[in-house]
């Protein structure tokens, strides 16, 4: 299969490289696996046997991601688990990125003053370079900027989580996805990745530090959410008849949301504002990332400050 477009990201370094060892196969690559390398240093990868195709380390006193590329963009990698029989993983038109850091909670906790990235709280610089990669990969290679997949929690996310593919799913998908989605594997990484937050910033500039691109003029806006029509959805749909929508598009960004944050389950993001996505706001409202709110501040129906803080951690603005 013939590759087109540039096989190295823009400012990559070469020095782990491993296409040489393992050779691949060719891809005309459609989409992006994210994953956590549950460390706070580039890796070895066995000498390449399980490496990835790019890894981005974080660079702290200048505040930026340094980049490693150890495949072709458009040559199958290797950290994925690839059982016989099943469906293809490596190989399957994926390009596949590893963080630097952790999405568990008790590892995070563990490392404490060490410099790390924690997956669920990416600095602003980390998410700016991981957008930068992310447009590259739209604007030369034709990568939707787009996912439609919840990324869970970690430890949630691991095994049997409610958001890893099936085989059809899986060969259908294209857009950006975790190792957490990926059928025949049963890792959580990369956790509750900031994804919607990532490719907002994706579609805001096709010029960030970390690469650079010229030849794409399309974006992809930030999804609006109107206040004012998810508490109507959370004061009529409860009681409605059940699967009844109000604001069915709006509900779905602050649900997948909530999900990614571990507070509600997948198979509860319907675009529905019931009972659950009300127990799971209030859990949120409650919490330090969404105000620390209590009693009838806490009660599930969303008010202005608590929905802005979820949107700026998911990628979405809210209006009134």
């Amino acid at each position: 299969m013939a590759k087109s477009g540039p096989q190295t990201y823009p400012g990559a370094s070469l020095s782990h490289w491993y296409q040489n060892a393992y050779a691949g196969d060719a891809m005309e690559t459609n989409t992006i696996v994210w994953h956590s390398t549950e460390g706070t240093s580039l890796p070895t990868y066995s000498g390449g046997a399980i490496a990835p195709n790019l890894t981005a380390v974080p660079n702290w006193g200048k505040k930026r991601l340094d980049w490693y590329q150890h495949f072709g963009f458009d040559t199958s990698a290797r950290a994925l688990v690839n059982r016989a029989g099943g469906v293809e993983t490596n190989t399957l038109n994926v390009c596949q990125v590893e963080i630097v850091g952790t999405c568990d909670p008790a590892t995070h906790k563990r490392w404490g003053s060490t410099p790390h990235l924690y997956m669920p709280e990416l600095p602003d610089w980390a998410i700016r370079d991981l957008a930068a990669f992310a447009r590259w990969a739209h604007d030369e290679h034709g990568v939707p900027l787009s996912s439609g997949v919840t990324f869970k929690a970690y430890p949630a996310s691991y095994g049997s989580n409610g958001v890893r593919m099936n085989g059809g799913e899986w060969m259908a998908f294209s857009g950006h996805c975790g190792h957490q989605h990926v059928p025949e594997n049963d890792h959580g990484d990369p956790g509750a990745l900031p994804m919607a937050a990532i490719l907002a910033a994706a579609g805001k500039s096709s010029n960030s530090s970390g690469g650079s691109s010229s030849s794409g003029s399309s974006s992809t806006a930030q999804p609006k959410v109107s206040l004012a029509h998810v508490v109507a959805a959370a004061r009529k749909d409860p009681s409605a008849p059940q699967g009844h929508v109000t604001y069915r598009a709006e509900v779905l960004v602050v649900e997948h949301a909530l999900a990614a944050e571990g507070l509600l389950s997948s198979k509860y993001v319907d675009g529905s504002f019931g009972t659950r996505s009300i127990s799971a706001y209030a859990r949120w409202q409650r919490s330090t990332a969404g105000g620390g709110y209590t009693g009838t501040a806490a009660d599930g129906i969303p008010g202005s400050a608590s929905l802005k803080r979820l949107g700026a951690r998911h990628g979405f603005t809210v209006t009134p």
